[in-house]
């Protein structure tokens, strides 16, 4: 099977769609000998910032010379950022290696009436327990894809889990409101085992204050057994003072951008926290050197340029809401075009009057384009929110054209914003940084 046969093979599972629960992923991990008993794992969920925490900790733990996989959705520019050891994703040849191994399972569980097809996130969760364990890797960082509760990653037994902020997304998926959505990030939550948990709206800590007692599972909250403060965040970083319990305070550049960072630095600080209680031990130099060389592609991404472009994955209101705040804090009074696409499940609408609010006169033009995706809004359809704020917009349904359109039409004092999705920074961003491969298969 060559590369393109296996990508083939797992979108081709596309068709079955989003299939909630954990009976067929537990089937189809049996099949293959139950792969992710083989090592220790970190879980973590969340509606925002589950990418930012899982490569703070694993930059970290490879620091402090740890063997680590990370399994993180979506992916930018390859499938194979997906499945990363110590950062570098897999290569082309072994994922389609990976995929020959599992298919006869697939095919094999797909014939069985009780267990049934299996979905693309199925699929990718399964190569991922599977590559972990031959490669035997010290730790695994699993990321949750939806929810918690019912995602198919809950099927590990880890030794501790995350949950960073959550807000409203996948409603029809996961509830009409901030409670019901808690309780499915909160099913990650085993019985004894520490969870680290990010700064909640209230009614959100409360569920899972109470879902950590009931099972008796350490709950340490940042803001409570974790103090974190934001000294500084600007071009050069964000500076934080963390503080672990009584544990004399720690002073760390994180070399990502934006305040909202620092409550995923603190969850990151607690997780690691628990794994040196857990026998994973790491020396001060591990996190200061972890901090400051962290990166996480495609979210507050700066180039300096010329031209000057900002590439964030905001694609929920809340995503819109922290990339506001943040334009505003790293580029103060600074003029800014927008080249955006999102998809059709997203509220379009409130997304548009947030950056409209967020940015004001500062916000100078709109590119309006498609989402490389079958799901993409219509250009027409974003044209109009902004528009209903008084805000320029030009619709460009080709992503490519319209980047270098907004590109040649970019004054030298402002900045270019791309944003909306992943799926449209992951089709972009080769073409802005130039440092993938010449068939675009793994961005390093």
């Amino acid at each position: 099977m060559t590369y393109e046969q296996a990508l083939a093979y797992i979108h081709s599972r596309n068709r079955f769609g989003i299939k909630l629960g954990l009976d067929r992923m537990r089937a189809l991990a049996a099949l293959l000998g139950n792969p992710q008993q083989r090592y220790p794992a970190l879980h973590i969920a969340g509606t925002n910032g589950k990418g930012s925490t899982t490569a703070i900790v694993r930059t970290v733990m490879e620091k402090a010379g740890y063997k680590v996989g990370s399994f993180t959705s979506p992916h930018l520019s390859s499938y194979c950022e997906r499945l990363t050891i110590n950062g570098r994703p897999i290569q082309p040849e072994r994922l389609a290696a990976l995929v020959s191994a599992i298919q006869p399972v697939v095919e094999e569980a797909a014939l069985d009436p009780e267990i049934g097809h299996p979905t693309e996130f199925e699929v990718g969760t399964l190569l991922a327990f599977k590559y972990f364990a031959e490669e035997q890797v010290d730790l695994a960082l699993f990321e949750v894809g939806m929810g918690g509760r019912l995602d198919a990653t809950n099927i590990i037994n880890p030794v501790a889990c995350g949950i960073t902020h959550i807000a409203l997304d996948h409603q029809e998926y996961l509830g009409p409101d901030l409670v019901s959505i808690a309780k499915e990030k909160a099913g990650i939550i085993k019985p004894n085992c520490p969870v680290v948990v990010a700064p909640q709206a209230p009614e959100a800590l409360a569920v899972f204050e109470a879902t950590a007692n009931a099972l008796q599972a350490p709950l340490y909250a940042v803001g409570q057994a974790i103090k974190n403060e934001v000294i500084r965040a600007d071009l050069s970083g964000t500076y934080l003072r963390l503080q672990w319990g009584e544990e004399e305070p720690v002073s760390l550049r994180l070399n990502l951008y934006g305040a909202h960072q620092g409550a995923n630095a603190a969850t990151a600080f607690g997780l690691l926290q628990v794994l040196k209680a857990k026998g994973f031990s790491w020396p001060a130099r591990a996190l200061e050197e972890g901090f400051a060389a962290v990166t996480w592609p495609g979210r507050m991404e700066y180039l300096p340029g010329p031209p000057s472009i900002l590439l964030d994955g905001a694609h929920n209101p809340d995503g819109v809401t922290i990339l506001g705040q943040g334009i505003n804090r790293l580029f103060s009074g600074r003029p800014v075009q927008l080249l955006i696409g999102i998809l059709n499940n997203r509220p379009v609408e409130e997304m548009a009057a947030l950056f409209a609010s967020a940015l004001g006169n500062n916000l100078k033009q709109v590119y309006a384009t498609n989402v490389p995706d079958p799901k993409t809004a219509t250009t027409a359809r974003i044209a109009e929110a902004f528009q209903k704020h008084g805000v320029k917009t030009v619709e460009i349904p080709d992503p490519t054209t319209a980047l270098a359109t907004a590109q040649e039409n970019l004054a030298p004092e402002e900045l270019l914003v791309v944003t909306g999705s992943l799926y449209l920074i992951g089709a972009l961003r080769p073409l802005i940084v130039a440092e993938c491969l010449d068939d675009y298969r793994c961005v390093l």
